[in-house]
């Protein structure tokens, strides 16, 4: 839909501030009868007024960029111009800023989101956050100090294990908990064989699958010896590749 169909010659005053009138032609009204007025009367549309939430009717810019079809279904965006242009409301009710950049359907309620947004994903106004240590470089604050202390050590909030006698601690809370489980058993999840009188039990499921396909022969992926006459076949890659030079002298 273009701005020429969609808006008609009908336009309310760039300095008024008739939001909405009972008699007819308020900004509510010349919306709802295909009109459009300034990004300003806009922004009052959206924010000043309890007529802010009405539904008008969808109306774009001449040089908007958002097409209908990238907006979900029931939302309506308020193309006019200035700072009003972009806005969208949802089909909750609630106000967000679309990204504008054509095939982007990136929405956000914060200016400050979609300037990070615009910077880290399509390269505009960009900031970067220099590292003083190093040549690296961030988009984002936030990465740069992710950076600082697992490169650098700077500013780290270490995460110690608690028991007794151990000195291990960790940048993430992650790396602590695989430790205590590794090494303390503590918080294990056990996979355990539920084959008949086996008592085996491992922390990790690829460690469970091999043993069964080791110990009991269930779903083996065998590997066979390639050359003539050979039946040989092994449950491990290295248990061949060793038949093969032993046997046939292949390295």
């Amino acid at each position: 839909m273009s701005g020429n169909d969609s808006v008609s010659s009908r336009q309310l005053a760039p300095g008024s501030n008739d939001v909405s009138s009972p008699g007819g032609g308020g900004a509510m009204d010349i919306l709802n009868n295909g009109g459009g007025v300034s990004g300003i009367m806009y922004q009052k549309l959206l924010f000043g007024t309890d007529e802010a939430n009405a539904t008008p009717i969808t109306v774009y810019g001449d040089d908007s960029t958002v097409a209908e079809d990238d907006l979900d279904d029931g939302s309506v965006i308020f193309a006019g111009g200035g700072a009003a242009r972009g806005l969208v409301r949802d089909k909750w009710g609630k106000v967000m800023r679309t990204c504008g950049i054509a095939g982007c359907q990136y929405k956000t309620s914060g200016t400050t989101a979609m300037k990070q947004h615009k910077a880290a994903k399509h390269g505009i106004d960009v900031v970067w956050f220099s590292c003083d240590g190093c040549e690296y470089k961030a988009k984002i604050g936030r990465s740069l100090k992710i950076h600082k202390a697992n490169v650098h050590n700077i500013d780290v909030r270490w995460h110690h294990c608690d028991q007794d006698g151990c000195d291990y601690k960790a940048k993430q809370a992650v790396n602590l908990k695989r430790h205590k489980q590794h090494v303390h058993d503590i918080d294990v999840r056990w996979h355990r064989c539920d084959q008949d009188s086996c008592d085996y039990k491992a922390k990790h499921g690829g460690d469970l699958k091999r043993h069964k396909a080791h110990v009991h022969d269930i779903d083996v992926q065998f590997h066979h010896c390639s050359e003539d006459g050979c039946e040989y076949k092994a449950k491990k890659a290295g248990d061949l590749k060793r038949h093969k030079r032993d046997v046939h002298n292949i390295y």
